[in-house]
This record gives C-alpha cells, structure tokens and sequence, in this order.
C-alpha cells in the first residue's frame, strides 16, 4: 500500500496499531500532521510505519492531570507540511 495520510486509518490497522484519539496538528492555520494516539508501539510497528511513510513522527503525550500517565503519538504529515517544509515559512 503506498503512502496516502487518508489510508492511515487502514494501515494502521493491518498492522495492529489500536488508536484511542485522532486529530489534525497545525501551525499558523496549516494542517502539517494527522495524528492517531495510542498506548504503546512495538519497534516492529514502528519500523512498519516508517517503511510506509518516511516523513512519519513520533511523540510521547503526558496528561496534565497526571503526567505519570503516557501516551504514543504516531504523526503522518498532510499536504501543508511538504508546501511549508520544515521552516514553518510558506513558500
């Protein structure tokens, strides 16, 4: 399967990726990731996800109520984040 961030859902799936929360991160009002939060990740998964999408990131979320609590943030980049690049500057 090639790369689409609208197969992400799919994909992750396949590979046994569960997701409990989804979400766009912006900059300046530009969609640069879809974003899918999960409790944990596999380094088998994460090499999976990068073999699909090179440009694919990765983050821990704390909770402010109880920062003990963590989870994994998986990030597949949207149009805005190749029109933008990694500046942050349109071009």
């Amino acid at each position: 399967m090639k790369y689409q961030v609208t197969q992400a859902p799919r994909f992750l799936v396949s590979i046994d990726v569960h997701w409990h929360e989804t979400g766009t991160l912006r900059k300046n009002n530009v969609a640069l990731f879809a974003f899918y939060k999960t409790d944990s990740l596999t380094a088998a998964q994460k090499a999976r996800i990068l073999e699909w999408c090179k440009d694919a990131r990765f983050f821990v979320t704390k909770k402010e109520y109880a920062p003990e609590l963590r989870d994994c943030m998986i990030a597949f980049p949207r149009p805005g984040f190749y029109r933008v690049g990694f500046s942050g500057k349109e071009s």
